[in-house]
């Protein structure tokens, strides 16, 4: 989202109703509150010409709505969901040429991973951004790590150090 906003983008995102303010920070523009009813018609409401690039970092979007929050040309992201399995309306997509991508950084070249650091350090120079980390444990703390990952309710990051 910093990155986006860095580059000039007008930044939509959906977030928790208490993290309105660290996402506001991050630099968006519009954030809407995930599980308010209405959630799904307002992002769209948001950007009447659609999205250039829509990015599924939860899991839980649906292709079809998704698809048609797309403007012409649009990309949808997804980087979540290993065994999902949803209908995609492909005739939605090929009539704007819009496309869906997945996104895995475990596939990340080289010169990609050092792209993106040059972009996070250009950040971490130039802006307040910070990443958020919710806690630094011992790498001893690995398996209690791991629980907290599973468990899927953190904020921000965990660090392992030695």
């Amino acid at each position: 989202m910093a990155l986006a906003a860095a580059a000039g983008a007008r930044v939509v995102a959906t977030a928790r109703a208490d993290d309105f303010d660290f996402v506001a920070s991050l630099g968006a523009t519009e954030v809407i509150d995930y599980a308010s009813s209405g959630a799904v018609r307002r992002v769209g409401r948001s950007a009447p010409e659609g999205y250039d690039l829509y990015l599924d970092t939860s899991g839980t979007a649906d292709p079809a709505v998704s698809t048609d929050q797309l403007a012409h040309g649009g990309r949808l992201v997804v980087m979540v969901g290993l065994h999902a399995t949803p209908a995609v309306p492909i005739g939605r997509l090929y009539t704007r040429d819009a496309s869906i991508v997945g996104f895995a950084i475990s596939n990340a070249s080289v010169a990609d991973l050092a792209g993106a650091a040059r972009g996070v350090t250009h950040l971490l120079h130039t802006t307040s951004w910070r990443p958020r980390v919710a806690e630094i444990l011992e790498l001893s703390e690995t398996a209690r790590a791991h629980r907290q990952l599973e468990e899927r309710r953190l904020k921000g990051r965990l660090v392992l150090q030695p």
